[in-house]
């Protein structure tokens, strides 16, 4: 039946006919292959892509290694190394102040740690100071105990002067941080 139609065609419509074949025959070729390797090849670029601009920003984070290392040194004598007595930590926190109240040239009457208070990343560690002294070395006491390494900080403090001398006598409370590494791994909170 095809070759009956087929023989009946004159030349010009099995030319056209050849040409239709060979364009559906493309067309399908073009769905059914084709295509599918296309996407393909172009879901494959696209990941290519993807991972090298991951493998560009890996590399440049590896570039500042040393300096992240060397920062992180910087912040590691702030950290301890395990958990310490209560009365441990008042008396090296007393001690301190005791150094920093000397250096300054103050005179420390009188020193008692109060409270802690333990919070999520670390413990905080109060003391109340009583001590006299010029008015510069008070303040240089109170510079001293704020950009100390050991994270102390001047929280609350009140001054009165000395009658007929230029000295004060000041009350304050001075508060020391300890972070805990194993609390400090908490990326919860900011």
């Amino acid at each position: 039946m095809i070759q009956k139609f087929f023989s009946k065609l004159p030349d010009k419509e099995k030319k056209v006919f050849y040409i239709t074949l060979l364009i559906v025959s493309l067309a399908f070729l073009d769905r059914l292959f084709l295509g599918p390797v296309l996407d393909r090849l172009q879901t494959i670029d696209e990941e290519i892509e993807r991972q090298r601009n991951g493998i560009i920003r890996d590399l440049r984070l590896l570039s500042y290694k040393d300096h992240i290392i060397q920062e992180g040194e910087a912040y590691n004598k702030y950290f301890t190394s395990g958990m310490k007595d209560v009365d441990v930590v008042n008396a090296e926190f007393l001690q301190a102040i005791e150094r920093l109240a000397s250096q300054a040239k103050v005179n420390l009457v009188k020193s008692n740690p109060t409270e802690s208070k333990k919070l999520k990343r670390y413990t905080e560690y109060y003391a109340n100071l009583d001590l006299n002294g010029p008015l510069e070395n008070v303040v240089t006491f109170m510079h001293m105990v704020n950009t100390s390494d050991e994270l102390l900080k001047v929280v609350r403090f009140s001054m009165t002067p000395k009658r007929g001398a230029n000295e004060v006598n000041s009350s304050m409370t001075i508060v020391r941080l300890i972070i805990a590494p194993e609390l400090s791994d908490d990326s919860t909170n900011p």
